[in-house]
């Protein structure tokens, strides 16, 4: 099968044949027609992530496609099913795939497989920082930082459906966008400050990092819940000294909130935004593609 390979980090991605996975006890075997390209891609392909991961590789954490195959103890999915998700395993850009069940759910119906392999990964950020680390709750303010990404824009429309009220915070040409998602106020970040204009949120999630880490705590009230998406750049002793609780989380895989993902979907509650699609073999391109006014690029299988 073909396959998107790193061999050694900071040069091109290659494509390779590669012999065909096969799914152990409690995997699945994915036929994949779609993968959506995450920063965590970029950052891997860079070498940013050699702590973690070991070269070679085949790259990709998202895919849509169809069940060929199931491993043992696997029950919830069936070959033929249509199914989405995620893999902590990698390995998504190529023809076929082996992940762990626990990342594979049925895909929302509405979906076609590259709206649907654009899903996974942030939609499971989105939830997992927004309702199981901040715990946010019906009337709180939720200020979000780089809402405009694919996180971003998961996360907007699931804080507005659990009542709560949004205050996008991102590039001006992301405004429409965002306001169109449910976005009660806009903060354009190439022309305002934040700390003008938020208003003392409940919550704030941060997707962009860097220098809003001490200029979000500075926001928050004693009460307050500070969330990013990664967890070694939270200093939660500091944001203790002000009263304030801040978490990281590296996002994992989950059946039950993917299901949940999926049935809004199906209910028309949520969209997903796709600004490019590549085949395959132009790989290279897709990873490093930076669409104007985001969206999630994704590659064709």
């Amino acid at each position: 099968m073909k396959a998107v390979r790193i061999n050694k980090w900071a040069t091109p991605v290659q494509i390779e044949e590669i012999p065909q996975p096969a799914p152990g006890a409690g995997e699945v075997l994915i036929g994949v027609h779609a993968a959506s390209v995450n920063p965590v891609d970029r950052a891997i392909v860079a070498g940013y992530m050699a702590a973690f991961v070991t070269a070679p590789l085949t790259l990709g954490t998202d895919f849509a496609g169809e069940v060929v195959a199931v491993g043992e103890g696997v029950t919830h999915v069936s070959p033929g099913d249509s199914v989405y998700g995620m893999s902590l395993m990698r390995g998504t850009f190529a023809e076929y795939a082996v992940v762990n069940a626990a990342g594979v759910a049925l895909k929302p119906r509405t979906l076609d497989n590259v709206e649907a392999s654009a899903i996974p990964l942030t939609g499971l950020s989105a939830w997992q920082t927004l309702f199981q680390i901040a715990q946010l709750k019906q009337g709180e303010r939720v200020l979000i930082h780089g809402a405009g990404g694919g996180i971003g824009s998961i996360a907007v429309q699931l804080a507005k459906n659990a009542g709560a009220y949004v205050i996008a915070h991102d590039k001006g040409e992301k405004m429409d966008v965002l306001r169109s998602l449910g976005a009660d106020e806009f903060i354009n970040a190439d022309t305002e400050r934040f700390e003008d204009k938020a208003n003392n949120p409940d919550v704030v999630l941060d997707l962009v990092m860097g220098g809003l880490v001490d200029r979000s705590f500075a926001v928050l009230l004693p009460g307050g819940r500070y969330v990013a998406t990664a967890v070694q750049q939270v200093d939660s002793e500091a944001a203790a000294l002000r009263g304030i609780k801040a978490s990281g989380t590296f996002t994992q895989p989950n059946i039950e909130q993917l299901t949940a993902l999926t049935q809004d979907f199906n209910a028309g509650k949520l969209k997903v935004i796709v600004s490019q699609t590549f085949p395959l073999t132009e790989a290279q391109t897709a990873l490093f593609a930076n669409p104007p006014g985001g969206g999630k690029v994704v590659i064709t299988v």
